[in-house]
């Protein structure tokens, strides 16, 4: 796994194993947020929309304007 950073641009390359357990690292925040009320789930589902930019097998999530009920 590599880091780098030019012109306010980070650049992270890692292993398809390691971008997959990001993907479900930030869905688990994502429902652990929306259960214990803690902050706004839909900036993260946002982030993942967009570092999935132009990855075509990538389904986008859809950051709608109410809360999820329980």
């Amino acid at each position: 796994m590599s880091y780098s950073e030019e012109n306010g641009q980070v650049t992270l390359t890692m292993s398809r194993e390691d971008y997959q357990l990001m993907l479900i690292i930030f869905g688990a925040a994502c429902g652990w947020m929306t259960l214990a009320r803690a902050g706004n789930p839909g900036r993260v589902l946002e982030l993942l929309n967009r570092l999935n930019e132009g990855n075509p097998n990538y389904t986008p999530y859809q950051v709608g304007d109410e809360k999820a009920s329980l």
